[in-house]
């Protein structure tokens, strides 16, 4: 992508994973469900779907191909491998929480080892690594907002419904053979724009 900015301007960035179209359709169709029964005050737009391997944050548009570069570097390094949706949870107070996200299965020491090498690759530009473990996941909510405290019990059971009725999502493999670079486009949607897809091979 070719960027027409100023050598003064950033853009938010961070490196990830994208999911697969029909991965992305389905979870789309079921959040759009879950938002009548669970309130959230945000809901991730379907296009961003993603898996984060590292947030940069606000990055000067001029350090931007050294960033590609070394990730291409990280890249020709890899090896394709295979991950799939697991298990529904939360992040924050169980009552009230502010993210709720669908896990992972599949190749997750791949997954973790890809990361690794995408944050020691980068800390020689200035980006660092954060200093709490990886814990992988995709995002489908933020800000539970329900009169009610939230409950575990809830998800276990929507998460069965919507295991019946998206019968060839759980368990879906899919190949990961490239990383993202997404600049975040506050307010707009989708949010994240890709504005490099570097392939393992």
């Amino acid at each position: 992508m070719e960027m027409k900015k100023s050598a003064n301007q950033t853009e938010r960035l961070f490196i990830a994973i994208r999911i697969p179209a029909e991965i992305r359709e389905a979870m789309g169709r079921i959040s759009n469900r879950l938002s009548q029964q669970l309130r959230f005050a945000k809901w991730t737009f379907p296009e961003d779907y993603h898996i984060t391997l590292q947030f940069l944050g606000d990055t000067p548009v001029e350090d931007i191909p050294a960033l590609i570069k070394v990730l291409k570097q990280v890249a020709a390094e890899s090896t394709p491998f295979e991950l799939a949706l697991q298990e529904w949870g939360t992040f924050g107070v169980p009552a009230a929480p502010r993210v709720l996200w669908a896990g992972l299965s599949g190749n997750m020491d791949e997954l973790k080892q890809l990361q690794q090498k995408i944050t020691l690759a980068t800390l020689p530009l200035g980006f660092k690594a954060e200093a709490r473990d990886y814990n992988p996941h995709l995002t489908l909510a933020r800000k539970y907002r329900g009169d009610n405290p939230f409950s575990a019990d809830w998800l276990q059971d929507l998460h069965r419904q919507e295991v019946e009725a998206e019968p060839g999502l759980t368990g879906h493999y899919w190949t990961i053979d490239s990383i993202m670079v997404y600049a975040t486009m506050m307010h707009a949607i989708p949010m994240y724009e890709i504005i490099e897809n570097i392939s393992f091979f």
